[in-house]
């Protein structure tokens, strides 16, 4: 059962590495645990619910854009491959960009490049943050003035 249906792209650990993917979905899932000794056997406790998130993923950065770049852009191609990770390896919430860049070695290819904490600097845009009290803000918008 999917709890939700969303189009983001996650920074997350697999195998040990840092990779990105697209969230499919997220769900949960019953496994069946660790066995105990065969004189405790007790099947219906040995199962144990896990959050995962179905991901697909894309690939490694192009290491020479990579280098060139000082490690500013982080160009990925999509994969075709889905995994299921847990949630708890998903590191932060990244935003993939389609882009299509010469590549070092000549090629021309659809490409993504990654941006992270996507969002958080536009949260400062043309809006002040002041410290009066809130009526004169509910005053101003009343009237039709916005800071």
């Amino acid at each position: 059962m999917a709890y939700c249906m969303l189009l983001i792209s996650a920074k997350f650990k697999l195998d040990d590495q840092v990779r990105f993917g697209e969230v499919l979905y997220f769900t949960r899932l019953a496994v069946q645990g660790e066995l105990p000794p065969p004189d405790e056997v007790d099947a219906d406790r040995n199962w144990q619910f896990v959050d995962v998130a179905l991901i697909q993923l894309f690939s490694a950065p192009d290491h020479a854009l990579l280098t060139i770049s000082h490690h500013t852009v982080s160009s990925c191609l999509a994969l075709q491959d889905i995994r299921a990770v847990s949630i708890r390896d998903i590191l932060s919430v990244v935003r993939m960009i389609p882009h299509t860049p010469r590549l070092p070695s000549g090629v021309t290819e659809a490409r993504f490049f990654v941006l992270e904490k996507p969002g958080l600097d536009v949260s400062q845009l043309g809006i002040q943050h002041n410290n009066v009290d809130n009526d004169n803000d509910d005053q101003a918008i009343d009237n039709g003035a916005v800071e």
